[in-house]
């Protein structure tokens, strides 16, 4: 049998890959912590002035006023630029490190990395050593994002990867939620950093009783290994005994493993198309994600309301998608394109919409920029999930890293977009909905994988197209044959 068939046996969400998922999972809510953690690290509070003519803020101390970064706030975007730059150098090389050494092994390392990096944080005394230790938290991030998702989503049945691939970004929203909470709560920033860089400790832990995914395991060659594997998984999902043995992965000509590389994403002209068009796709769903979740503070005059709202939104977008995406008139490609028009069109109304003169502000304002973050957020969730579909496992993390790398470009740039707002208010909001428009539109140039078999080689891909090709080909044939018999 091959990996898919044999989690059939195992169980495609058993109660070991709960266990396992939880944990993983769970790795989320501390990226987001870490993620968006400048908004109020580096936020310009409100000031007075006392009677010695002195400046002091009011209710946060953040690295603006402790620094004195008052006419200097292009150090703050400098900041998360350089950290967003870290996560795409994460994305590119550790993800590669974990198709050559293996999911877990990786991850385990990088993550306990990203804690400790995290923590550092904390001691920072100048703008310059911060950027230098969040482009490290950033490198560390970008890894566990990846090969976090990759390792859960390969535990377990692709039957339930729509569900588990809406679970995960769902507690990243949480996450930012939860930051905004924090942040009320530890206005000094060295405060906010500490706090923020302990949740990790538990799901580290846990990571030491997460196996190795079997389906990398059989695409090394490792056929052995990921049999093992599956039984153990088996046995602790309470398989009976006589079943677990009957697991047996089919044999082939014993090779040499092989190490993929990005060029490897070019090789054919399906996984080419693929590629080129999924990084568009990354790159317009971090650069409005993160451009929207950072504008925030323009969508309410209360920040941490704003940023609270803005990871709430995002929740009845995961029950959204995961309802749509599953459904045949729908789809993966379909609701992809569906959201990323939504969110065009939500973002590009803003500029029609009155606002207090004063604030900024408005109800209208507000409700379209939620709406706008709820239908990113969506997208961001399906192309994860999308991707993975569509990149076959031998691949899968060099696709989805070289996808995500386009999403971090889109990162680095977003903190520059809000302050646009000096020349148009609404400016900011229309460039993340035209953007998005665009996407929507050159998503349809990707096939449909709802139903369809997960590939495991770049040779499946092509022979999965050749199939459908020739049978819209058939289609064609007998429809001109019926109509000349007309």
């Amino acid at each position: 049998m091959d990996v898919e068939k044999a989690f059939q046996v195992v169980g495609n969400f058993g109660r070991y890959q709960a266990s396992s998922f939880v944990c993983l999972a769970s790795i989320q809510f501390f990226l987001a912590l870490q993620m968006v953690q400048i908004m109020f690290i580096g936020a310009k509070p409100d000031v007075t002035t006392t009677s010695r003519g002195i400046m002091q803020p009011v209710g946060m101390v953040t690295i603006v006023t402790e620094w004195k970064l008052y006419d200097k706030m292009w150090t703050v975007d400098l900041v998360q630029s350089i950290f967003m730059f870290g996560v795409l150098m994460g994305n590119l090389l550790i993800g590669q490190l974990s198709d050559k050494f293996g999911r877990k092994s990786v991850l385990y390392k990088v993550f306990g990395m990203l804690i400790f990096t995290s923590f550092l944080t904390t001691f920072a005394n100048n703008y310059k050593i911060l950027a230098a230790i969040r482009y490290f938290v950033g490198v560390f991030q970008g890894g566990t994002v990846l090969v976090s998702f990759v390792l859960a989503q390969e535990l377990l049945g692709s039957s339930v990867w729509t569900i588990t691939g809406n679970i995960m970004p769902a507690l990243f929203a949480v996450g930012i939620a939860a930051l905004a909470g924090l942040a009320s709560i530890f206005t000094n920033w060295h405060d906010l950093c500490l706090v923020t860089s302990l949740p990790g400790i538990l799901p580290l832990l846990g990571l030491i009783f997460v196996p190795e995914s079997p389906r990398w395991l059989y695409s090394q060659g490792k056929v052995s290994e990921a049999e093992n594997t599956l039984q153990y998984m088996a046995r602790k999902n309470g398989v009976p005994q006589t079943v677990c043995s009957s697991i047996i992965l089919r044999h082939s000509v014993k090779k040499k493993a092989v190490t993929y590389t990005i060029r490897d994403l070019f090789t054919s002209r399906q996984i080419a198309v693929r590629t080129i068009v999924m990084g568009y796709l990354w790159f317009v769903c971090s650069f409005a994600y993160y451009g929207l979740t950072m504008a925030a503070g323009d969508l309410s005059p209360n920040l941490y309301t704003s940023v609270a709202l803005s990871g709430l939104v995002e929740l009845p977008s995961y029950v959204i998608s995961m309802f749509l995406i599953d459904r045949n008139w729908a789809g993966r490609r379909k609701t992809l394109a569906g959201t990323l028009l939504f969110c065009g069109v939500a973002c590009v109304a803003i500029m029609f919409v009155h606002v207090n003169e004063d604030t900024g502000t408005s109800t209208a304002k507000l409700v379209l920029g939620l709406l706008g973050k709820l239908a990113i957020s969506a997208s961001f969730a399906i192309v994860y999930i999308y991707a993975s579909e569509l990149f076959p496992t031998v691949i899968r993390n060099v696709g989805m890293g070289t996808s995500s790398v386009c999403a971090r470009v889109g990162g680095m740039l977003a903190p520059y977009i809000p302050s646009l707002k000096k020349f148009a208010a609404p400016l900011p909001f229309v460039i993340f909905g035209l953007v998005s428009l665009i996407a929507g539109f050159i998503s349809f140039a990707l096939p449909e994988t709802l139903n369809q078999p997960i590939p495991d080689t770049i040779d499946d891909v092509i022979k999965n197209e050749n199939i459908k090709t020739n049978a819209t080909q058939d289609d064609t044939t007998h429809l001109l044959h019926d109509t000349d018999a007309v």
